[in-house]
């Protein structure tokens, strides 16, 4: 995580414009109810560029933990937490294919996989874990960009993110989910392809 560690320094005037609208599509996605005592697992985190609208759509009596393996990045996302007075936010360094209910207080109502599908290095088995934390009925939405052409920008994106944007990133949750959807999102050059969301619910049952 050395390369994240030190992109941290930079991260938020680099990206945080570009995935705004992003981010707050993948809020309304949740269907956060106002008010309920809701747990949103946010991994990767990064910087904590979503808590907040995460945090101000659950309200006080909810939380989100966010989670990422990169010190640096969950270093910055505590200092936002501070800073923006996140008081129903907690951070947690942890790696996706090691995760356990005990490290995150147990199971979420909600899964909040931002731009990390196309860069765990095995995406299947990080998402079968998650998957694995989310409460029965829960919802989980995914944000990633996807291209099956890569320009230079896709290249610059790959290189510089550690990532593959090529990847299918929304397949391990429809295959899982009922209710699935996906639609993309407004997209610019510099995301490399296009921004989707995907969003589906774990079976009740």
């Amino acid at each position: 995580m050395g390369w994240y560690d030190w992109f941290s320094g930079f991260y938020d005037r680099s990206l945080e414009k570009l995935y705004r609208d992003a981010r707050v599509a993948a809020v309304e996605a949740l269907a956060l109810p106002a008010g309920a005592a809701m747990r949103v697992l946010d991994l990767p985190c990064g910087t904590g560029q979503s808590f907040d609208g995460l945090a101000a759509a659950l309200g006080p009596a909810g939380r989100v933990i966010g989670a990422d393996l990169s010190r640096g990045m969950i270093g910055r996302a505590g200092r936002r937490c501070t800073r923006l007075g996140l008081t129903n936010v907690e951070t947690v360094h942890a790696d996706v294919h090691a995760l356990t209910a005990e490290a995150i207080g147990g199971p979420v109502d909600r899964l909040h996989v931002f731009l990390g599908m196309s860069t765990f290095p095995d995406p299947d088995a990080a998402f079968e874990r998650l998957w694995g934390l989310l409460r029965p009925g829960g919802r989980a939405v995914i944000v990633d960009v996807f291209t099956d052409r890569i320009t230079f920008q896709g290249r610059m994106v790959n290189l510089v993110a550690r990532a593959d944007i090529r990847r299918r990133s929304w397949e391990p949750l429809e295959k899982r989910a009922v209710n699935f959807g996906r639609n993309d999102l407004p997209s610019l050059e510099q995301h490399g392809g296009t921004l989707f969301l995907a969003v589906g619910d774990k079976p009740a049952s």
